[in-house]
């Protein structure tokens, strides 16, 4: 799965995870062994496993003690695992603990949940999703190539950031979610040659609310430089772009090589039904009953000539309507085109218009059916 946004991964929970261990009662301090990943590296070493203790501690790469997060006696109860891209560039494996700060206990209070994710940079990520009132006061701390202290995460202050320098093989402790490099930049360009770029601007001064706006760029030369300036991170939404003609997305990346994601949803202009009522034969003088067998919602629209349609109507409505006023409308070539739309899985069996020939008032009168 990729994702655009560091937050949208932490948001998305165990929607796109795989479920190693669900629901345990007694995972108290027990191990299991899960998958490493390929892109991820230790201190510059393969990682094949990942070891996950019920008394909430970790071992990268070995069966060690790496890293704690409220180590005590806790109690796993659920484990899930994913793999997935940051920005359709940065590789993470994502894993997620949940359970108890206490291992007799299993109340709300007691709750201990979070994310940890190892990207293919060597950085690891800690995002605490619930954060226990009680028995909060378990060992904290990272060993790679020292030991190092951090500062508990708590609601106000629920991530940790282990940022790897390659040079150095050591690590530097940051109490912020990790801020990776966006690696390429977007400009638009319209069918004309015209490029835009997207920024977010105030459309509400006083409710501070913002909006990403389509701007117009003067420059018409497509270099790095105009894409370092101008360009923008993230795939516009198609409201934007929509008004443009032809309109298409430039991207431009001074690192390696990545593909451009986006989403494409295509709705197709609405499709209708028609049928045409002819009234010319001189028996018909007038219109007597609309009926029609359907299900869901459809809407009517009907021309005179063929061209020019009435608004929408809702099928109901269009039933109950004055036929003497639809009769009277019409035109010397006295035909009426009706055009029907289905929304959804609407269905129009069948629709019956019964003309009026004579004096037939009564129900042995000489009428006609049409059914369309």
């Amino acid at each position: 799965m990729n994702y655009d946004n560091i937050n949208d991964i932490f948001s998305a929970g165990i929607t796109n995870m795989t479920c190693l261990l669900q629901d345990s009662n007694n995972y108290d301090g027990g191990t299991l062994t899960v998958s490493g990943a390929d892109f991820f590296t230790f201190l510059g070493k393969a990682v094949p496993y990942i070891y996950a203790h019920g008394d909430s501690y970790w071992g990268i790469g070995s069966d060690a003690t790496h890293l704690k997060v409220d180590n005590r006696d806790t109690r796993m109860r659920s484990l899930y695992r994913e793999e997935g891209t940051l920005y359709s560039y940065y590789r993470f494996l994502k894993i997620r603990w949940e359970g108890w700060s206490h291992y007799n206990a299993s109340g709300a209070d007691y709750q201990l949940k979070y994310d940890l994710l190892f990207w293919d940079t060597g950085d690891i990520s800690l995002h605490m999703i619930s954060v226990p009132v009680q028995c909060y006061d378990g060992g904290f701390g990272f060993s790679a190539d020292k030991n190092y202290t951090f500062t508990k995460p708590d609601a106000a202050s629920p991530d940790i950031t282990f940022q790897y320098y390659a040079d150095s093989k050591t690590f530097e402790v940051k109490y912020t979610p990790i801020d990776l490099l966006v690696p390429f930049k977007l400009l638009i360009k319209d069918g004309d040659g015209k490029l835009y770029t997207v920024e977010n601007q105030i459309i509400n001064e006083e409710l501070s609310e913002t909006a990403d706006v389509l701007v117009g760029l003067e420059e018409t030369e497509v270099n790095a430089l105009l894409f370092k300036k101008y360009g923008f991170a993230k795939m516009p939404e198609w409201n934007l772009i929509k008004g443009l003609i032809l309109p298409s997305v430039l991207s431009w990346s001074d690192s390696r090589a990545f593909p451009l994601n986006a989403v494409i949803t295509g709705t197709p202009p609405k499709q209708y039904i028609e049928c045409m009522a002819d009234l010319s034969d001189g028996t018909v003088i007038g219109i007597k009953a609309l009926n029609a067998e359907y299900e869901g919602e459809i809407t009517v629209q009907y021309s005179y000539d063929g061209e020019t349609f009435t608004d929408e109507t809702p099928m109901a409505d269009f039933l109950t309507m004055n036929l003497d006023e639809l009769y009277a409308r019409l035109l010397e070539a006295k035909t009426i085109t009706f055009r029907f739309w289905l929304a959804g899985d609407a269905t129009l069996t069948s629709f019956i218009m019964n003309y009026r020939n004579g004096d037939d008032d009564d129900a042995q009168g000489n009428n006609k059916n049409r059914t369309y």
